[in-house]
């Protein structure tokens, strides 16, 4: 249910980013003069596009905030309260140690030890990849 090339949509330059599926997915190329054309005669879509550049760059804001104001634990906490949880509190990581480290801009090792750190708090539980968040108010707390 998402988007990918919304702010090449808006200026007509080159795409920001790639996108890589983790799981199988449909997608659907609109071209840009179709959109081009839609914004022109129908304000909603233009209204839609301009929320989803203004949710972008507000998350981006947000990740480069982060960067500079949080610690690397802090970020791992803060990805990991932003990640789905099943009614039994666990999150089926959808990444490896390796993609959540570069996600927070830090190393393998130091996403590991700020992990381990939660887990002898007792705020999270770490079993393969499934991370189980134990005591999520405590975590956000941290994270804030």
């Amino acid at each position: 249910g998402g988007t990918i090339g919304d702010l090449s949509v808006a200026d007509g330059g080159p795409r920001s980013a790639d996108a890589e599926a983790l799981d199988d997915c449909r997608l659907l190329l609109v071209p840009n003069e179709l959109i081009a054309d839609l914004c022109s005669r129908v304000p909603s879509v233009t209204q839609a596009l301009l929320t989803s550049i203004a949710g972008t760059l507000r998350r981006l804001t947000e990740a480069a905030s982060d960067l500079v104001f949080l610690d690397l634990p802090r970020r791992v906490a803060k990805v990991l309260l932003s990640q789905p949880t099943g009614e039994d509190g666990v999150i089926a990581l959808r990444m490896s140690q390796e993609e959540l480290a570069h996600q927070v801009g830090g190393s393998r090792q130091s996403v590991n030890a700020a992990l381990r750190g939660f887990e002898r708090r007792g705020w999270i539980e770490v079993r393969d990849r499934a991370v189980t968040i134990r005591q999520p108010e405590a975590l956000a707390l941290f994270a804030n």
